[in-house]
């Protein structure tokens, strides 16, 4: 697919030029991460072998509040013990946060501030019954989607990317939950400060691309995931190289010398707690409870994939858009919901994420 640029000033990663000075450069650098951050955050929380520090770092996680009517949202899924998880990223504000303030306390406050942030993608993890696996499905951010408020009401088509910007957690919630028919469980969101330390935290990550295998410190690792103008694929291309590199921080983290470090297992789970946000009706006995189920989940149950999309366009009020297709989204979401997801992928196999040597 070809790669497109972001023309709306508002949700766009864009506004801050490759030749606007070496500050700007750094804080662009760091938008295309918070995804990353968001899914890298909750994914190492639930994994098997964290769950032995939990207790004495759940008390850092902020707690968002969810304004929305219970009974206007999706019904539970036929797989009543399946968690379907939001996972949201966005930029820091950039040279607009002048009060100080991180996401992760803006989004706490329950004073969402309209503009200020920019989504830089939106990922849905879900995560059967048996909790044996999970699957992980890239949204991308420019998707023009019908684009709900805080209350649940419908503002028009937009990127969905401009729902969290406009209307906060809430307002991503439903318009995810609009788009897909399915009901979001709970949602996590991150401030990306804490990336570089994280990865730093685990000895740097050893990954595989289709260049060879290379170590990877946190600075190294925002370059490689935040660039999409020079990746095959645009936007397309840098999604696949986030999921590549959360596969190896899996790989990584529950590896031998990372589960049986206590030093570094502690100071891992320390710097995520401190840099995520997660809805009010996610208990910490519940968080606890989910890690200890999936305690057995290894990088191979998870599986990476990008929803069905028909490429991408322009359109006046929004800029350059992705279309997402309308009957894969209502394959994909019925095998969600239904609890056929395995068969849906076995079929698809071209949405999944390719090895690790195939990608760029």
């Amino acid at each position: 697919m070809a790669s497109h640029r972001d023309d709306t000033a508002t949700t766009s990663d864009d506004a801050d030029s490759d030749n606007a000075g070496p500050r700007r450069g750094f804080i662009r650098r760091h938008r295309a991460l918070s995804a990353v951050v968001g899914l890298f955050a909750t994914l190492l929380l639930i994994a098997g072998g964290f769950a032995i520090w939990l207790n004495s770092s759940l008390g850092d996680i902020e707690r968002v509040p969810v304004t929305l009517e219970d009974a206007d949202r999706p019904a539970p899924s036929e797989d009543g013990d399946a968690i379907n998880i939001l996972l949201l990223g966005t930029d820091a504000g950039s040279e607009r946060n002048t009060d100080g303030r991180s996401i992760l306390q803006d989004a706490a406050s329950g004073d969402w501030p309209s503009g200020k942030y920019r989504s830089d993608a939106t990922l849905l993890v879900h995560i059967p019954g048996d909790r044996e696996s999970a699957v992980v499905m890239s949204i991308p951010r420019d998707s023009y989607v019908e684009v709900n408020d805080e209350r649940g009401e419908s503002t028009g088509r937009n990127k969905i990317n401009s729902a969290l910007s406009l209307y906060g957690p809430s307002g991503a919630i439903s318009t995810v939950e609009n788009l897909t028919d399915l009901r979001l469980d709970h949602v996590a969101m991150v401030d990306w400060d804490g990336f570089r330390s994280i990865t730093d935290s685990l000895g740097g990550i050893t990954m595989t691309t289709d260049e060879g295998t290379s170590e990877y410190d946190g600075e190294q690792a925002l370059d490689y995931v935040r660039e999409r103008y020079d990746v095959e694929g645009g936007d397309f291309g840098r999604i696949q190289r986030q999921q590549n590199f959360l596969r190896a921080v899996m790989v990584q983290t529950l590896s031998r010398d990372t589960l049986t470090n206590p030093l570094r297992l502690r100071s891992t789970v320390s710097s995520v707690a401190q840099n995520l946000a997660v809805d009010d009706d996610w208990s910490n006995g519940d968080i606890r409870s989910l890690a200890v189920a999936m305690r057995g989940v290894r990088p191979g149950d998870v599986t990476f994939m990008t929803v069905p999309t028909q490429g991408t366009d322009t359109v006046p009020d929004a800029g350059s858009i992705v279309r997402l297709d309308p009957d894969g989204l209502t394959s994909l979401f019925e095998a969600v919901s239904e609890g056929g997801l395995v068969e849906y992928l076995d079929a698809n196999p071209d949405l999944t994420l390719p090895p690790s040597d195939e990608v760029d």
